[in-house]
């Protein structure tokens, strides 16, 4: 069993954590071992797995973010494969071996929208005391990297937040966690564990669908001004903390997409740049307003800023990509709205909110 954990079942008050960054990728701030060294790390909600880079690195990308070096640490000690159940979930994924005559598990742990060669993390698990807002949480497995590849931010590493056995939601214990996300990159955003529900006036919620690590909630349809589309493809979409734009697989990509053209048919339109295909001159221009309808009756009506945003001083584009599997609300879509992941409860809620002022 893991050791200590944070108390959700007395309301959740713990000291909010800050994520930095905005409108990019959102960093968590946290510190690892005994005396605890500080590193910040991707907060994703579409992975499991914690994994830090561990020191020295050299096979490391990118290089110059903080590593964290076990061999200083007095309460650092390695998962072997018979004692770990986080060690046999990633075994029963084929992302696991016993390395070290069985003292060692060592993994290769793929991450990123497409979950690509090329986006990969290698190492071992271990097991350590993290100090998050100014609570120290015993036992907690996570992956020490000693070789790593693709893109993760400017941090040391990535938070899973995700719904699977090695995820940091899912060690903590704790039922429920919220956060805010700034569009301010000089402001923080506060991520909440156990917090309590989403109060006053705008509250909406939708069923979170069963998934093992991802949090998926079926899109119904989507209102591009007086548009609304009648189709959305299958499998859900996912709120991810980790992605940065908002992906739309077929035919909800085709479909929305016609359904912006048709109501900018004003604006003047110019080529597509850096993978947005919708794009128009800025000056003068009043973009559509867009909805996401979801299941249950919850609606999500994101600012323009959101969805719509410049690449250069003359030309700003929607900020929607056509994914080839899955649909993902990304975190540009996310911001200022106070969004609540109610694991236990199987609900996502979310409110709009000017998380740059809290």
């Amino acid at each position: 069993m893991l050791a200590a954990r944070l108390d959700a079942a007395s309301g959740g008050a713990q000291a909010p954590l800050q994520l930095d960054g905005g409108g990019g990728a959102y960093d968590m701030t946290f510190s690892i071992g005994t005396p605890p060294q500080t590193l910040s790390a991707l907060a994703d909600t579409g992975s499991d797995l914690i994994w830090a880079k561990c020191g020295p690195c050299t096979q490391c990308a990118p290089q110059g973010s903080p590593s964290f070096y076990p061999n200083t640490s007095s309460s650092f000690s390695k998962l072997p494969c018979s004692s770990s159940g986080l060690c046999g979930n990633l075994m029963s994924q084929s992302l696991a071996t016993c390395g070290a005559g069985g003292a060692e598990c060592d993994y290769r742990y793929s991450y990123g929208l497409a979950a690509d060669s090329h986006h990969y993390t290698q190492g071992y698990l271990a097991s350590e005391i993290f100090t998050l807002g100014g609570d120290a949480v015993s036992g907690i497995g996570f992956g020490c990297t000693n070789m790593s590849e693709g893109g993760y931010g400017t941090g040391s590493g990535l938070v899973g937040l995700g719904r699977g056995p090695l995820s940091l939601v899912s060690q903590l214990n704790v039922g429920a966690f919220s956060y805010c996300l700034t569009s301010d990159a000089s402001k923080t955003s506060p991520l909440l564990f156990g917090s309590g529900d989403l109060t006053g006036a705008g509250v909406q919620s939708t069923p979170l669908l069963q998934s093992s690590t991802f949090y998926t909630v079926k899109l119904n349809s989507i209102s591009i001004g007086s548009v609304k589309t009648s189709g959305t493809g299958s499998g859900g979409i996912i709120f991810d903390s980790g992605t940065t734009v908002t992906f739309l697989a077929e035919p909800a990509y085709s479909l929305a997409k016609a359904a912006v053209l048709l109501q900018t048919t004003n604006l003047t339109r110019v080529p597509g740049r850096d993978g947005y295909e919708v794009c128009f001159q800025t000056a003068g221009a009043v973009f559509p307003t867009m909805v996401l309808h979801f299941d249950g009756g919850g609606d999500m009506a994101p600012p323009t800023e959101n969805y719509f945003g410049p690449v250069d001083n003359s030309v700003s584009c929607w900020i929607v990509q056509k994914s080839p599997s899955l649909s993902i609300v990304g975190n540009i879509l996310q911001m200022n709205f106070h969004i609540r992941y109610d694991v236990g409860n199987s609900v996502l809620s979310f409110q709009p909110a000017d998380c740059n002022s809290l």
